[in-house]
């Protein structure tokens, strides 16, 4: 086994953001003391070479960490390994496409790109196994491994239909059909940017359901704009302006799920419903049912619709044994790795495993060989699940009146 280090360079590190995912999620597992066995960030690239050196100072990085402001500088760096991006999605081509022709690996925040269209136009012709990283790690959260657990020992019997509902209100102003002034009125409003309720929240949301049930069969969805026009609100809720809106914010999928999981009954059936703004009062944000023949799981999330950012310790998996009639709690928290563990957010303890699987994985001799530390999202799963949006979206254009 290698003991080299993955030289990485980090896209979108800013000293600046108002929210900044690879400050609070990617750079806790490099800098952790496991991180630093297994990557050296080498270089960063920001909007300009500036903005990256002043990353660099903030986050205290070595002054040896190169820094760019040209994705076509970085792609021509041969000490860079790995190009992790983590900016706004309708930048993800242009940062990610350079480094990607060149031969790098990258890693690129879900979604892939801001539509199918263009996630194709930059995977394009690859041939052989994908080892590059998309931002899906809800589907490698510990309450996704225990599910999976459940099902799989049959404490349910063979699973018969499910549903999940969830709803955000995450960027949304008090009153339904607002927005907060700031980068959210932009990106909840307009679907060409990307990163939305719809293709953010509801994806990482169905994505997880499809990691431990299966994909669709087939399915029919239901989409609605509720409010084409939103208002623009202060934080004390006074109305700014209105913005024109194109982006669902009432997403419906029902179908049957595909032959082939493990310990799911023929013609299983899944539901999923989501909507934007707050949940009935009392009521949780996400629910998760899953029926069986023998018993039922129920999960929920006091915190929101998405288990990878969210404070995990109050998600609850309960189990309904029909022959005892009697309900139980089912703990889950043993699924982190004792590493883990020394991270203090969901957010960074995910992405660190994440980057910890494909770490496992290039320092084995044998890299035709499945990974050794478990297998991690890739391009094809982004493309997967873009086209299954991707056709909600063509569907619901079709017919739409708004």
């Amino acid at each position: 086994m290698s003991s080299k280090l993955i030289r990485i360079a980090l896209v979108g590190l800013s000293a600046n953001a108002i929210t900044s995912w690879a400050a609070a999620a990617h750079l806790p597992y490099l800098q952790s003391a496991r991180g630093q066995t297994q990557y050296r960030t080498v270089a960063l690239l920001n909007s300009s070479k500036e903005a990256a050196e002043t990353a660099r100072s903030h986050f205290n990085l070595p002054s040896t960490a190169k820094t760019y402001g040209d994705p076509a500088q970085l792609a021509a760096d041969d000490e860079v390994d790995l190009v992790s991006i983590v900016v706004r999605s309708d930048k993800h081509y242009s940062a990610a496409e350079p480094s990607f022709r060149a031969g790098k690996a990258v890693y690129v925040e879900w979604p892939l790109t801001e539509s199918l269209e263009r996630s194709l136009a930059l995977v394009g012709e690859r041939k052989g196994p994908d080892r590059n990283i998309v931002g899906l790690q809800g589907r490698l959260s510990p309450v996704a491994s225990k599910i999976k657990k459940l099902i799989a020992s049959g404490r349910i019997g063979k699973v018969i239909n499910s549903q999940v509902r969830g709803c955000s209100a995450m960027g949304m102003g008090k009153q339904p059909g607002t927005l907060l002034e700031g980068p959210f009125e932009e990106l909840f409003s307009q679907r060409a940017i990307g990163s939305n309720h719809f293709t953010v929240l509801y994806a990482h949301m169905v994505d997880l359901v499809h990691s431990v049930l299966g994909e669709f069969k087939d399915f029919h969805s239901q989409l609605q704009i509720r409010w084409p026009e939103v208002g623009i609100v202060d934080n004390d809720g006074v109305q700014l302006r209105t913005r024109k809106n194109d982006i669902p914010d009432l997403i419906s999928a029902h179908g049957e799920l595909a032959p082939g999981a493990a310990n799911i009954q023929d013609g299983a059936t899944l539901s999923v419903l989501y909507r934007s703004g707050t949940p009935f009062k009392g009521e949780h944000p996400y629910a998760w049912y899953i029926q069986g023949q023998t018993g039922e799981l129920k999960i929920t999330n006091p915190f929101g619709p998405t288990l990878q950012a969210t404070t995990m310790p109050g998600v609850k998996i309960e189990l309904h044994d029909y022959k005892t009639d009697e309900v139980s709690e089912i703990e889950w928290e043993s699924e982190w790795k004792d590493w883990q563990k020394e991270l203090k957010t969901p957010g960074c303890k995910l992405v660190g495993d994440m980057y910890n699987r494909y770490a496992v994985w290039y320092q084995q001799e044998d890299k035709g060989a499945a990974p050794a530390g478990g297998e991690w999202p890739t391009f094809d799963d982004a493309i997967r699940r873009q086209e299954e949006l991707d056709r909600m979206l063509k569907d619901f254009d079709k017919t739409c009146r708004t």
